[in-house]
């Protein structure tokens, strides 16, 4: 049987067709693998590169913290000298206020000229005598100018009660002032109360126990809202003036205020508000007094007194503070307070 010639040609023409595919691709696959290639070198050089980088950010790392250590070890060093120092000076000064504590009265003098006997015993001026009270010898006229030098330079102990803080000459001398634990007279009227203590005790003081006070019995009006308007009265009308009010305090969100209404010479009535510390605080508010009728709510009215200024301080003494207030006289007293059945009132806005 013979194979039939044109069945052989087609099968050689399917061949060469193959190959001819083949070595047509051929190139694409070299070119393919070829591009693999750089992008595998590329990966492995930005893999290198990024290796590196963490290397050397970590030997960076590491200068850091050896830096950091060295620094913390000096910052320690310093600082444990100057604690040592700091120590070193609060003996040496404590030594020194030892030495110039008046033995008398047990104060340090903040001021020359400081008595001295020939034995070189010290005493402050207001307690020097015409013996030593220390031991005995005659005292003449001996002064220590070694004693002013250091009472210059060396720090203060606070002398009230519960403070104690140390502080420079002239620090001292503005702490005294303004320390919380600085003696005052209660702010009511001497008359109701009169008692003396430390500022930081004051307002519970009136709160509590101050029988000048309203705000034993009625400590609803300090609600800590400003302003206010309060209602006076009294049985004998305007012969309130005969006598000084109770006082009451006020507590605002930063600051404690207390407001007075005094008999003062003359039939005259002073209306005050002191604030609960001392005269530089003062420079930082205004307060604002109006006496008024209790139906002119709005105040304008003919009988209207107002003042408006700072506060008066703490430490103001009773008297100054009668002469240092929003004055009405009586007869303008008696204009502005009306009847209402049995008791004759006012009112007051601050």
């Amino acid at each position: 049987m013979e194979v039939p010639e044109k069945s052989n040609n087609n099968d050689l023409d399917f061949i060469n067709s193959e190959l001819k595919e083949e070595s047509e691709e051929m190139p694409n696959l070299l070119k393919q693998e070829h591009t693999n290639t750089e992008d595998d070198n590329e990966r492995n050089s930005a893999s290198n590169a990024l290796e590196d980088l963490k290397r050397e950010m970590a030997k960076l790392q590491k200068e850091k913290d050896t830096l950091k250590e060295g620094f913390e070890i000096k910052i320690a060093a310093i600082e444990q000298d100057r604690d040592a120092l700091e120590m070193k000076y609060t003996t040496l000064s404590s030594k020194l206020r030892e030495k110039l504590e008046c033995p008398v009265c047990l104060d340090v003098p903040i001021s020359g000229p400081v008595p001295v006997c020939p034995n070189g015993h010290f005493v402050c001026s207001k307690c020097k005598g015409s013996n030593c009270p220390t031991c005995r010898s005659k005292m003449f006229g001996g002064k220590s100018l070694l004693a002013v030098e250091v009472i210059e330079n060396i720090e203060h102990k606070c002398r009230n009660e519960d403070c104690g803080k140390l502080f420079t000459l002239a620090e001292s001398q503005i702490h005294s002032k303004s320390c919380k634990q600085r003696i005052v007279i209660c702010p009511a009227p001497t008359e109701y109360c009169g008692k003396k203590m430390a500022v930081s005790k004051i307002y519970d003081h009136v709160l509590s126990e101050c029988e000048g006070s309203l705000n034993k019995n009625k400590n609803q009006l300090n609600d800590g809202k400003l302003p206010k308007t309060l209602t006076l009265s009294h049985t004998r009308g305007t012969h309130l003036l005969q006598k000084s009010c109770h006082g009451i305090a006020f507590q605002t969100v930063d600051e404690i205020f207390y407001v007075n209404i005094e008999k003062a010479p003359d039939g005259f009535c002073v209306f005050s508000i002191q604030l609960l510390g001392d005269a530089l605080e003062c420079d930082n508010y205004e307060v604002k007094i109006a006496v008024h009728k209790i139906d002119d709510k709005e105040m304008k009215g003919k009988h209207v007194h107002t003042f408006s200024g700072e506060p008066l301080p703490i430490d103001i003494d009773q008297e100054t503070r009668k002469r240092s207030g929003m004055v009405v006289g009586h007869m303008q007293m008696e204009k502005i307070t009306v009847k209402y059945g049995a008791l004759w009132k006012f009112n007051i806005t601050i």
